[in-house]
């Protein structure tokens, strides 16, 4: 599976408004004086034009252009690309490299370093694909709040509740937690509290994969000894259904704005 990667902004033009702008969208110049951030004509393919944001790179006295990537499809392409390597991983590498020592019982070496390089890679890319989901999911909620848009809610504070009101920056800023954006904002800023009703089991797996995201970035020490240290966390993070995370958050998405994730007609999510 693979998504497409949109620029961002990805603003239309007219065709009079581009009428003197040439095809290329990068004259041949050189790079002297050129800002860090562009903003460029260009013709797609399909013959859209657009004015889209740049952000050049710089490798060896050449300057790299291209249109910046939207975060929220890039960082949640990273995470299925990601899934997609632990997958293959243990679909591929596995038999391969795993010894049988029973019925249905494989050991990967112990190589010299202490650890098996295959068995490393498939929990590194596992965790990675839940750390960058998270992060398309909380770029994509801060993407969704209008700049004007006020939220109200209430807050507690020795003993006595009133009424609090946090503009974007504080939203952003997190006073208003992750949980508390998708189970009470979200539905307020849509003005529909029934939007999670036909999403229950999205809404349970993209908090799940929250909780996970957090253990792991927050990895706790404090165990009995270390042979429990970590264990509990990593342990959960192998059962995670991260398929299913990945289908739950790109229905979320979907459904506050269509068609806002599209998948390569050639993969598709399988």
């Amino acid at each position: 599976m693979k998504i497409k990667i949109p620029p961002y902004p990805n603003f239309k033009i007219t065709k009079k408004a581009i009428s003197d702008v040439e095809n290329q969208s990068v004259k041949k110049t050189d790079s002297s004086g050129l800002s860090n951030q562009l903003v460029m004509f260009v013709k797609f393919k399909n013959g859209e034009e657009r004015v889209i944001r740049c952000r050049p790179v710089r490798h060896l006295n050449n300057l790299y252009v291209s249109a910046f990537p939207n975060p929220v499809h890039l960082f949640l392409s990273a995470a299925i690309e990601h899934f997609n390597q632990s997958e293959e991983i243990k679909k591929t590498n596995f038999p391969k490299c795993g010894k049988k020592i029973g019925e249905d019982i494989y050991i990967l070496d112990i190589e010299e370093n202490g650890t098996h390089e295959c068995y490393n890679h498939y929990i590194k890319y596992r965790s990675s694909s839940i750390v960058m989901l998270v992060a398309s999911l909380e770029a994509f909620l801060n993407h969704i709040i209008p700049n004007d848009y006020e939220y109200k809610t209430r807050r507690t504070k020795n003993g006595i509740s009133k009424e609090v009101v946090f503009s974007k920056k504080k939203i952003e800023s997190g006073a208003v937690s992750f949980n508390e954006k998708i189970d009470t904002l979200i539905p307020k800023m849509l003005n529909d509290e029934s939007f999670w009703t036909d999403l229950e089991s999205e809404k349970v797996s993209i908090k799940n994969l929250y909780r996970n995201r957090k253990n792991i970035i927050h990895l706790k020490t404090n165990a009995n000894d270390d042979l429990t240290a970590y264990f509990n966390v990593i342990d959960e993070m192998l059962d995670l259904d991260i398929f299913g995370c990945i289908d739950a958050t790109t229905n979320f998405m979907n459904s506050v704005e269509k068609d806002f994730i599209e998948f390569n007609i050639e993969t598709g999510l399988q």
